[in-house]
Parts: C-alpha cells; structure tokens; sequence
C-alpha cells in the first residue's frame, strides 16, 4: 500500500476508508474492497512537506478535507456508474469538488 514516498505524515479512518499522506501526497484506501481508490499529488507550489505536513479530517463518511499550508482541498468518494466498470478499476472514484 505504502513505500518509498516518504514518511506519513497523517492518517484518518472513517468507515470503510483509510486517507493517508505522505511527501508525494494523499492516498485513499477502502478496506471493504481492499483497493486504493485514489492518490491525490501534493501541490506543485506547496512548502516542502516536512515544513507544512498534510493535515485530514473526514467531514462525513464520503468527504475529506485535505490541508496543505495555505490549501484546502474538499475530494468527494463517490460510487463509480455501472457502465464504466472494469475489470481492475475500484468500485469508487474521488472527485475533488473545491478548492
């Protein structure tokens, strides 16, 4: 799930999804399905992420906020449509609704 990205800086469960960053970003993970869903890459223009660690908090069971410095990030899981399931794809996708 995690290697060679640095170390994680935060974690946060929330039902059956697991968010963690670390210095390249944030990644969700859903334990029901034992899939990662999403990885979400740090901001280009952020502070080095040892300086400014990622900050989450799970708003309800589908939304993350995502803090980084003076950035937020609001990424929503939804259930991805019937007709574009595939073979290997998660049963879930993130938008990111906010900036």
């Amino acid at each position: 799930m995690h290697s060679g990205e640095g170390p994680i800086y935060a974690i946060k469960w929330r039902g059956n999804f697991i968010a963690w960053s670390n210095d390249k970003g944030v990644k969700i993970y859903d334990t029901e399905t034992e899939q990662r869903i999403t990885f979400i890459e740090r901001p280009g223009s952020s502070p080095e992420a040892d300086l400014f660690k990622c900050r989450l908090c799970w708003k309800n069971d589908r939304e993350l906020l995502i803090g980084w410095a003076a950035l937020v990030k609001i990424a929503v899981v939804k259930n991805r449509p019937k007709e574009q399931m595939k073979a290997g794809l998660p049963a879930q996708f993130v938008e990111i609704t906010a900036m």
